[in-house]
């Protein structure tokens, strides 16, 4: 049943600073509801998104981010976990009449996540979990000024950003749950004067556990809203790349979990988005990770 819990913290949550719209800052990492405190996690994360780019209702280019990414949790308290990510990306922009590539290490990212309330029932399984967390992500990645017309496709911000979010997860039986997740993303300046703008993102998604013989098959169906403030240059909006909109999305998860690796596949759609009045479409998106589930040591 533990293990139950530690799975649901691992596929029941959503992206550490998520790439700006059009952007190409992977440092994307999980936070999750610890219900269990027995386990650390050190695990590969590879994922893939692509965007089209319109001008007066044509498309005229595409790009395809492709990030792979080191990650690790740890439980350092029975109410306080840490967990980070360092990336690697590699971006690719198509165009009518040429096409262009960039790579490199991303900004690697830290936050400290806090469990304010967990309720059990006689069994000893999470009836009730809430969470907060607090993170920064350090600009380590290479970045470039606004002018360069590829800025979005770099590896890093160029900025300190921060976030704050908060879990809820509400387990209805051995079989089935419900999770959701908001998050602010704070955005910080780049040397240039350049700085993407805040965004918020709210997730909501059933889930469902099955045995498989030794293992556990777990099953999320759920939708993301994000919206994402305008861009400025020097503190005036850029209008030429303001980066602001919303995006609703579906997504759904597949994991299988053993005694120490958990597997997971993840896919989301787009269902409706309106990001720069148009001139940026997000596709469809998905990605596989592989972590390996470390014992707590007793003391």
């Amino acid at each position: 049943m533990r293990l139950f819990f530690l799975a649901c913290s691992l596929f029941c949550s959503a992206s550490i600073f998520a790439c700006d719209i059009c952007g190409g800052v992977s440092g994307n990492a999980s936070i999750g509801l610890f219900a269990s405190t027995k386990f650390h996690t050190i695990g590969y994360r590879s994922s893939m998104r692509s965007f089209s780019s319109y001008l007066y209702g044509i498309r005229h280019s595409q790009e395809f981010l492709f990030s792979q990414e080191i990650q690790f949790r740890t439980q350092i308290h029975r109410r306080i976990q840490l967990m980070g990510a360092i990336p690697f990306q590699y971006a690719y922009q198509k165009r009518d009449f040429g096409s262009d590539a960039v790579w490199g290490i991303g900004d690697p990212n830290l936050m400290g996540n806090f469990i304010l309330f967990q309720n059990k029932d006689s069994l000893g399984m999470s009836k009730n979990f809430l969470s907060v967390g607090v993170g920064v992500k350090a600009p380590l990645g290479k970045n470039v000024p606004n002018t360069n017309v590829l800025k979005n496709l770099y590896p890093g911000t160029g900025s300190w950003d921060y976030l704050f979010i908060t879990n809820y997860t509400k387990q209805f039986s051995k079989k089935w749950g419900w999770q959701s997740e908001l998050s602010y993303s704070l955005k910080g300046k780049d040397k240039y004067g350049f700085q993407y703008g805040n965004s918020t993102m709210f997730s909501s998604q059933v889930f469902t556990s099955r045995s498989l013989s030794s293992y556990r098959l777990l099953i999320a169906l759920g939708a993301a809203y994000e919206y994402h403030q305008s861009s400025r240059a020097n503190g005036t909006v850029d209008s030429q790349a303001t980066n602001a909109g919303y995006i609703l999305s579906s997504k759904a998860s597949v994991n299988l979990l053993t005694y120490r690796w958990l597997w997971s596949l993840y896919v989301q759609q787009p269902i409706s988005q309106n990001i720069n009045t148009g001139m940026i479409r997000q596709n469809l998106s998905g990605g596989l990770s592989l972590n390996y589930l470390i014992k707590k040591s007793k003391k």
